[in-house]
């Protein structure tokens, strides 16, 4: 059986090297109080939340220590872009932050990199800030859970519906700017119990010729003591399109964003045979991989996460207990060494179910995302049995069979970036 090794502080010199997302939590303040926010009062994990402001000086100080990395030769993605991300709490309350950072940036002698910018928004002060965001080119994802009703949880600090103010604002950015938001706003909405997937997507699309990406309640790392609360606002995206009036027609339209053609396109794209990451998976083959099977990233090979109070983490969806590292008022604190063995300690604690396990090669889990990591014999939420891994293939291979034209559609259509 094939045994797989350990990553090293190297590994995650490379990903810095090549890093592809640096995401900044701008400020953990908010003018809303949604009632499912990761957030809130019905998940842990997160540091509670203050109404600060992040400083400029430590994005600044990562900055400076990225831009080290960028410099080496081993930075092979030369011509990539880097996403830089503003996140929050509701990122433009603090404005005068993001455009010191974007200034830096721009400032720095150029190394053949280009910089992008990308925000979530909950579109409150969007009427406020849109001439900087279309200026500045900035990728927009706003936040809208469909209509009026869906919008219900999405509440202000009086516990008044957001919807009004939304739209109006939404509808404002269409008039003044409409090449930007053509080509740079999407929209994300939460599945819940006040709107289903039909309604959300036919809303959005209607009112502005957009396809939003419709997700669930995040179900890891709730509070034990408010699993009933969340129960009963949950809702499952492929339950609710069951639910639509024309199914069948609407996961044409959904295509990939259904969870039944996004998991067969998962399929294909790992049992085909022919697909490859880079040139080195085409010349040694995908089992010249060295690393387990884990959906869990090396640190920093998709994104860098910096809280508002200078956590360094992989991304926006880990436990702050698992930070990698901390920006002081004066230096970057990252181990590397010891971020390589936070890694394989959790990753490898799955070893032996990963290697028994009938659907490795499709393995999406993030081992951060286990809500009992801590404990020693806890189960993958993903494992797979042969039994099980072959009532699946048998279930994808019959769905082709009704559906033959879904698979040249995949073909045609799907691009897969890593």
């Amino acid at each position: 059986m094939k045994e797989y090794r350990k990553i090293s502080h190297l590994d995650i010199e490379y990903s810095l090297a090549n890093l592809k997302q640096l995401v900044f939590e701008v400020t953990d303040a908010c003018n809303l109080r949604c009632k499912y926010c990761a957030y809130a009062d019905l998940y842990e994990g997160y540091d509670q939340r203050e109404n600060l402001k992040l400083p400029f000086q430590k994005p600044k100080l990562i900055i400076d220590y990225l831009y080290e990395y960028w410099e080496k030769r081993y930075c092979i993605e030369v011509n990539d872009p880097i996403t830089i991300g503003f996140y929050g709490g509701e990122p433009l309350l603090n404005v005068p932050f993001i455009q010191q950072v974007i200034n830096y940036i721009e400032s720095l002698n150029p190394i053949g990199k280009k910089f992008h910018y990308n925000m979530t928004t909950n579109a409150i002060l969007l009427d406020r800030y849109m001439d900087f965001l279309a200026e500045n080119e900035f990728r927009l994802l706003i936040s809208l859970d469909g209509d009026e009703k869906g919008q219900s949880y999405r509440v202000d600090t009086k516990g008044k519906n957001s919807f009004d103010k939304v739209l109006a604002n939404i509808q404002l950015l269409r008039s003044k700017y409409p090449s930007y938001f053509e080509h740079y706003v999407m929209f994300n909405s939460v599945l819940h119990n006040r709107n289903e997937v039909e309604s959300t997507y036919r809303f959005i699309k209607d009112k502005f010729g957009k396809e939003p990406m419709i997700s669930p309640l995040n179900n890891s790392g709730v509070r034990k003591d408010k699993l009933q609360e969340f129960y009963q606002a949950y809702q499952n995206v492929a339950t609710s399109i069951q639910k639509a009036n024309n199914c069948e027609a609407l996961k044409n339209e959904l295509f990939i964003k259904s969870p039944e053609t996004g998991a067969l396109v998962n399929y294909i794209y790992h049992h085909t045979g022919n697909v490859f990451n880079d040139y080195n998976d085409l010349l040694l083959g995908r089992e010249g991989s060295s690393f387990p099977p884990s959906g869990t990233c090396i640190p920093f090979s998709k994104k860098m996460f910096i809280t508002v109070k200078g956590r360094i983490l992989q991304c926006e969806k880990i436990d702050h207990e698992f930070a990698l590292g901390q920006i002081t008022n004066k230096k970057v604190e990252l181990n590397l060494e010891q971020a390589a063995r936070q890694h394989n300690k959790y990753t490898f604690r799955y070893m032996n179910q990963c290697k028994t396990c009938a659907a490795k090669q499709l393995c999406t889990q993030c081992v951060y995302q286990i809500d009992d990591i801590h404990d020693k014999t806890s189960k993958c939420y993903s494992y797979y049995s042969a039994t099980q891994h072959e009532k699946q293939k048998e279930y994808y291979m019959d769905h082709l069979d009704k559906h033959p034209e879904l698979y040249n559609r995949i073909l045609k259509e799907v691009v897969v970036r890593g």
